[in-house]
């Protein structure tokens, strides 16, 4: 099981890999590297909630269900939605049925700001 901060670098790590090969991808109107970058970023989310859910003490979840439960029990139902829009949008249509929705970029816009929320708030209470 990974550690709280190794789930933050990787979180970090996945969004910035992930963006640039969305926006490079965009950029050469090459549709696998835009789907790559989503899958990527949808990881970023991932990664970061893990961190989260498993210094408040709960265990790291299986499966997106779990996830949805866990941030539930913690109150962080923004966090929950976002986590609904990028599975949808980066995960479902980008990335499986390649197909890059508007709400694409919303979304990688939000996982950005999920990470960065949880760096502060991480960085908060340690």
């Amino acid at each position: 099981m990974a550690k709280v901060k190794e789930h933050l670098k990787s979180a970090e790590e996945f969004y910035e890999a992930g963006l640039t090969e969305f926006q490079e991808g965009r950029r050469l109107a090459d549709t696998t590297r835009m789907r790559e970058g989503c899958e990527k970023i949808f990881h970023a989310y991932i990664e970061a909630t893990a961190s989260l859910i498993q210094k408040s003490g709960l265990p790291e979840p299986e499966s997106h269900g779990d996830r949805w439960e866990a941030l539930n029990k913690l109150g962080e139902r923004r966090l929950i939605e976002i986590g609904d829009a990028a599975f949808l949008y980066l995960h479902q249509y980008g990335y499986y049925q390649g197909k890059i929705r508007p709400e694409a970029e919303r979304s990688i816009k939000e996982v950005k700001e999920t990470l960065d929320y949880i760096i502060r708030k991480l960085t908060h209470e340690s």
